[in-house]
This record gives structure tokens, C-alpha cells and sequence, in this order.
């Protein structure tokens, strides 16, 4: 076969071309320390890597959304243990006022200053804020859920944030559980829910009725009984008894018991003190069962902020493992290609012959 000069040209220009490419290409991961600095120098490493990378976006924003609700649901606590701070003072204030050896006219209406002065505190803590939003207003976070007399102008709407992949997490407690004690208790009942009337169960048939349909039972709230709510005696609250019975316990309304008791010491009546006593023990129970829900949501907030770092360092060594580069394998690769070149370019002077211009000079 007849090798024309044309030929070796061509093949001595392919070679040094190739070369050339191949000393770029390690000199550019050299720099970087990145294997794949474009989607066609490993397609399949690149889909993997976006994908990684996609989900390194959500996962940092999951750990955002975790840092939101663990301040919010950090206020929420302080908040709490600021009200339990104000009741056991009430109650250390009740219990000194009670006696009629120990105190008189004079001291009782004294303390009642201190304990309008407890409500008023108390009223504050009901319109705390978090940056520009209301912490017990439920949906309603805009403006100020209680006014000066107590009243909610709040809703019951459990505001919930995304803190991993189709799950989320509750990060407020309405303000009509914690200070007017509706259903304060609840804490089976799925949270999603946003009212009463979406947390009907249906009765579970026992073995010996094998499915049938059973008589009604009467359920009886002695909490319910005390306000004026049972069946018996006022057929207007028995829907709202058995609402209570499903749901949870109907608590304390907190304004209306430091009211009442500063009502009893301002009228100089010991057996109203004393009956006050033992609804400061409720309202007492009920924010410390509130503060235990507020640090479950906080455990387990944490527990997914725990998982989601864990998982962030796994991505992050599984990215680099595909798409960074060996720099021992880089440098010795540069290294050989750079000989191989410049043997391409000393054997290539020899496989090109002299021209007729070379023999006219």
C-alpha cells in the first residue's frame, strides 16, 4: 500500500491533537480537583450527581424549616414556664391568704393588687410574638389573639411545617388550649385535624357483639358536671360533653382563676380563696402538660435534625466519590502524557520526509 505525504501529515496531526487534548483535559482537573467538569466526561456519574445534589437542596432546606419551628416552639416553652412561674407564685400567695390566723383584710387586698398585676403579666405573655407573628393565635398570626379581658380572637389551626420528606411537624399551640383549656389534653388525635369536628371515631365492636349495633353509652364528666355541662341537667351541652369525652379534658380558663381570686381577697372571703386553690392545682397541671407536648415536638424535631445532618454528610462523601478526582492519579497521568507527547513530537519529525521546497533552498 503506497503511503502518501498527506497521510503522514494527517496522522502525525491526529497524534499530537489527541495528546494535547488528553494534557488539557488532566490539567483542567488539576485545577478544579473535579473528575467530571461537564456532563460528557462521565454521563452517568453527572445524572448521579445531580441527583445527589437535588437532594442536598431539599435537605438543607428541611434543616431550615427545623431551626424555624425549634424557635418558635423554644418561645412557646419560655413562654409556658413564665405562666407556670406566675400560677405557683398565685398559689404560694393563695395558700398564705386562706387562713384566718395568718392574714386579714388589709393583707388580702394588698395581695390582690399583686395578683391584678400577675394577670395583666399574663395577658402579655398571651400576645408574645416571634418576629412579626403571634405565637397563640393559631392561623391568625397578625395580629394579637387575646385582648385586656381575656378574650380570644384567635382560631384553633395548628400551623404544621415540612421537616423531611412528607412529614411534618406541628410548631404552635393555639392560644384557646393553653389559656381558656380547650381540650388542653389533646394529644392523640391526629394533628392535622383542625377542629373538634373532625376527630369523630367510630365505635369498635367488641367480640361478644360480633359487629352489631350497640346501645348508647352515657359518659359522665364530672369536670363537665361542675360548669354546668351535664346531660342530665342541661340536654343544650350534651353534644359538647361528648365532644369533651373524645377529645380530651375541658382545662381551666386561666384568666377567669386569677379573676376569681382576686375577687375572693378584695372580699375578704377565705372559703372563695380556699375553693380557688384547688383550680390553681388544674390550671397548674394543665401548662405543665402543655410544656410536655411543646418538648416532645422539640425531641423529635431534633431527632429528624439529627437524621438529616447524618444524611447531608453521607450525600456529600457519596458526590465526592463520584465527581472529585484523584489528584496522585491526576499528576501521574500528566505527567506520562506530557512524555508521550513530546515522543510524539520527536518521532514525528521523522515520519514526515523532506519536501521539494526543502531540496530548492
Amino acid at each position: 500500500m503506497r503511503v502518501s505525504n498527506n497521510m503522514g501529515y494527517n496522522q502525525v496531526k491526529t497524534s499530537i491533537e489527541k495528546n494535547r487534548g488528553e494534557v488539557h483535559d488532566l490539567q483542567g482537573q488539576a485545577s478544579t480537583m473535579k473528575r467530571i467538569t461537564k456532563p460528557s466526561d462521565d454521563p452517568v456519574g453527572t445524572a448521579r450527581t445531580l441527583g445527589i445534589r437535588t437532594e442536598q437542596v431539599g435537605t438543607g432546606q428541611f434543616l431550615k424549616n427545623i431551626e424555624q419551628a425549634k424557635t418558635f416552639l423554644n418561645f412557646t416553652e419560655a413562654a409556658l414556664a413564665d405562666i407556670s412561674e406566675i400560677f405557683i407564685r398565685a398559689k404560694e400567695l393563695a395558700v398564705s391568704q386562706a387562713s384566718e390566723a395568718s392574714a386579714n383584710a388589709v393583707t388580702r387586698m394588698a395581695t390582690s393588687t399583686e395578683i391584678d398585676q400577675m394577670y395583666k403579666d399574663m395577658v402579655g405573655i398571651s400576645n408574645r410574638r416571634f418576629g412579626e407573628r403571634y405565637l397563640f393565635g393559631g392561623y391568625k398570626t397578625t395580629a394579637s389573639p387575646f385582648d385586656a379581658e381575656g378574650n380570644y380572637r384567635g382560631d384553633d389551626g395548628s400551623m404544621r411545617i415540612e421537616v423531611s420528606r412528607g412529614t411534618y411537624a406541628p410548631m404552635n399551640l393555639p392560644g384557646s388550649r393553653i389559656f381558656l383549656g380547650k381540650h388542653y389534653s389533646l394529644g392523640l388525635v391526629p394533628e392535622n385535624s383542625r377542629g373538634p369536628e373532625k376527630a369523630n371515631y367510630p365505635p369498635i365492636p367488641s367480640p361478644e357483639t360480633d359487629g352489631k349495633q350497640q346501645e348508647p353509652v352515657e359518659i359522665r364528666n364530672p369536670a363537665s358536671e361542675k360548669r354546668g355541662l351535664d346531660p342530665q341537667k342541661n340536654p343544650e351541652a350534651s353534644q359538647h360533653t361528648n365532644s369533651e369525652a373524645q377529645l380530651g379534658a375541658q382545662g381551666e380558663n386561666l384568666f377567669i382563676v386569677l379573676q376569681t381570686l382576686s375577687n375572693g381577697l378584695r372580699a375578704n372571703d377565705t372559703e372563695a380563696i380556699q375553693e380557688t386553690l384547688e383550680r390553681i392545682d388544674s390550671a397548674l397541671e394543665q401548662v405543665v402538660t402543655l410544656r410536655s407536648q411543646v418538648g416532645s415536638r422539640l425531641n423529635s424535631i431534633n431527632n429528624t435534625a439529627e437524621s438529616l445532618s447524618k444524611s447531608k454528610v453521607d450525600n456529600s462523601a457519596l458526590l465526592s466519590s463520584i465527581e472529585d478526582a484523584d489528584a496522585f492519579e491526576v499528576f501521574t497521568d500528566i505527567t506520562k502524557n506530557e512524555n508521550t507527547l513530546k515522543a510524539t513530537l520527536q518521532t514525528s519529525g521523522k515520519l514526515i520526509q523532506p519536501s521539494l521546497l526543502d531540496f530548492l533552498r
